[in-house]
């Protein structure tokens, strides 16, 4: 779904380019290209792009040409393509050995070959392919949230996008993490395709021909299944991926991940994808960033995210631990801390103190108190699991800070 280097050499026309170094980096997407003479490149590239010299300002000064590789490849640029010939003969011993040890590709074009020919080639196949991500967009967008009844032509569009109807697919959301609506749209937009280029480089390199949408800050993705065997932690790897490839390079951005289910008919994408979503809602209850969060992982979660009316789960929370919440606000104690950490312990009063660093004594006396509070008997078991139930009530309503 993208040109990297190692596809571009595929394309008509280009069958006289030759890689000479850099060959670990094929990988690498091409976002657009450009024709430089100049050294300085700062003020022309945002990063992906293929350049393409002459050398006319560089000669047969290796050193300059090795000063400018280094900054190309510091300033995350695709490859160099060096039009050899009466500029530079062809490329140093010391750039190929500098460009290979960061797997960053050279290439090199006969002078006789007409560069407005090569990069307008390029540049017509990187439209296209973004042409082709914008229509998968709308269409995956109708799957993931509209009502749509999948007909025969509508697997027949899911078929050109890639959708293998033999296979499993596993849902996976990717949220940025302390998104602002305000941003300016060209950055977010900047970013959007960043993140989009390293899940594409992800993707290409597991050999995974995934569907995607994207909406505002949120990618939806459906990640195809080769193998069902250690389906959870091939999930978690690709996760792992995506996230490390983002904190790597997009800083300071992180990203949280929620996994759903997996599936193998384009009906259920939507259902795949709302668990996928959330999943990532939970992490957002507990304010975790930068994290990974499966569906199956969040428990009790499951239920209270498909209850429209949060009345009665109101009723429940204030029932069992209300009176501990007032008692906390009005003498700015943390009693209910130490309930929580008490419970998250099984009831160990020696790792409970541990925990809160206070001395046993103190947690004794506390437990004591919040039973006279709440006037329980915190050996009961089944007052526990309500007491339990009431504090994963109180977190996901935002009522246990």
């Amino acid at each position: 779904m993208f040109v990297t280097c190692k596809s571009m050499l595929n394309l008509p026309g280009l069958e006289e380019m030759k890689i000479v170094a850099g060959k670990n980096g094929l990988n690498r997407p091409i976002s657009w290209v450009h024709v430089v003479e100049l050294t300085d490149v700062a003020k022309w590239v945002k990063g992906g792009e293929l350049l393409f010299t002459t050398g006319v300002a560089i000669g047969n000064n290796t050193e300059i040409l090795l000063k400018f590789v280094k900054d190309i490849n510091m300033r995350k640029l695709s490859g160099l393509v060096i039009n050899v010939g009466p500029y530079i003969k062809e490329t140093p011993k010391k750039v190929i050995e500098f460009a290979n040890s960061v797997d960053f590709p050279i290439f090199e074009l006969p002078f006789q070959v007409r560069l407005i020919d090569v990069t307008q080639n390029i540049c017509r196949n990187i439209f296209t392919q973004k042409l082709e991500k914008q229509s998968m967009n709308n269409f995956m967008k109708e799957i993931i949230f509209e009502d749509i009844k999948i007909t025969e032509e509508v697997l027949n569009r899911a078929n050109l996008y890639g959708y293998n109807p033999n296979k499993f697919y596993c849902a996976m959301v990717v949220d940025i993490d302390g998104f602002i609506d305000t941003s300016k749209g060209d950055i977010i937009s900047n970013i959007n395709n960043n993140i989009q280029e390293i899940v594409d480089m992800v993707m290409h390199k597991n050999n995974k021909k995934y569907l995607y949408a994207i909406q505002s800050d949120t990618f939806f993705f459906m990640v195809p299944l080769d193998d069902m065997s250690d389906i959870e932690d091939h999930i978690k790897y690709i996760a792992e991926s995506v996230k490390k490839e983002i904190i790597t390079n997009i800083k300071p951005i992180t990203v949280s991940i929620g996994t759903g289910g997996i599936c193998n008919d384009l009906r259920n994408f939507n259902k795949v994808i709302l668990e996928a979503r959330k999943a990532l809602k939970t992490a957002k209850i507990y304010k975790k960033t930068n994290c990974i969060v499966n569906y199956k992982e969040i428990g009790i979660f499951r239920l209270f995210l498909d209850m429209n009316n949060h009345v009665e789960m109101e009723n429940i929370f204030y029932e069992n631990l209300g009176k501990l919440k007032s008692y906390d606000e009005k003498n700015s104690s943390d009693l209910m801390e130490t309930l929580i950490t008490y419970l998250k312990q099984n009831r160990n009063l020696g790792n409970t103190a541990e925990k809160l660093y206070i001395h046993r004594n103190t947690i004794k006396y506390r437990i004591k108190r919040i039973e006279e509070i709440l006037g329980c008997d915190l050996k009961d078991e089944n007052t526990v699991f309500d007491i339990k139930l009431s504090i994963k009530i109180g977190i996901f309503l935002n009522s246990i800070h």
